[in-house]
């Protein structure tokens, strides 16, 4: 190859490389995040060592310097799970549900969640419990509530943790963690500034077992049955 058509080879391989780069690092900020599960508070949904994709571009972009999002088109809805930034501190994200937005009532009575007066409802999962950790201290129930139904879980003979009622705010949702009993949510923080949520949580890339390691101790199992699952 001659020389100007080497250097013009790596030009081109050069350019190519840098556009796919600024490709990937738009993406990464304006699109699809990727983040950790590093507690069990949303079991069992999102088990420790769960690395999830969540969607960034419907709830709008954040300009530098910018004080206000820009482009947004879609505001949280009750049942997604989102990635918000805590309240006081924009470096710090949490992973929970929403549970209820702007208007609604809010209360848990007897451990029964309640939105807007109307009851939610429980069924065991017995046979298709996912595998959670301490199922011998836990119940896992589908929860139906305000049109949409999850999985959660409580702690078996626990009692207490009334909430409310109480109304959300204007631009505010009310979150829970999955392991109600086992979560700071809401309940503890109050309101979540809807505004302050940057994506919703859509599927795992990957997930890994540091319970259960090989290769003498050194490495984690990959929880194949979990890679590439939806989250709902």
């Amino acid at each position: 190859m001659s020389s100007p058509r080497l250097r013009s080879f790596i030009r081109e391989y050069v350019e190519t490389l840098l556009a796919a780069l600024l490709i990937a690092v738009l993406v990464r900020i304006f699109v699809l995040t990727a983040f950790k599960i590093p507690t069990s508070s949303m079991l069992p949904t999102l088990h420790v060592g769960d690395f999830v994709f969540a969607y960034k571009l419907p709830y709008g972009l954040h300009l530098p310097f910018a004080t206000q999002k820009v482009l947004q088109t879609a505001k949280p809805q009750r049942g997604e799970v989102v990635v918000f930034r805590y309240p006081g501190d924009d470096n710090l994200n949490f992973i929970k549900r929403v549970i209820a937005v702007e208007g609604d009532k809010i209360e848990i009575r007897n451990r029964r969640l309640y939105v807007n007066d109307v009851p939610s409802t429980y069924e065991r999962v017995e046979g298709e419990t996912p595998q959670v950790p301490g199922q011998d201290y836990y119940s896992v129930l589908r929860e139906n509530a305000a049109e949409s139904t999850r999985l959660v879980m409580f702690k078996k003979g626990a009692s207490g943790g009334d909430f409310g009622p109480e109304l959300v705010p204007p631009g505010h949702i009310f979150v829970l963690g999955d392991n109600r009993d086992s979560t700071d949510d809401s309940r503890y923080w109050g309101m979540i500034p809807a505004d302050r949520v940057d994506g919703r949580i859509v599927a795992i890339w990957l997930s890994l077992d540091w319970e259960s390691r090989w290769g003498g101790g050194s490495f984690p199992r990959v929880r194949w049955e979990r890679v590439l699952a939806r989250v709902d």
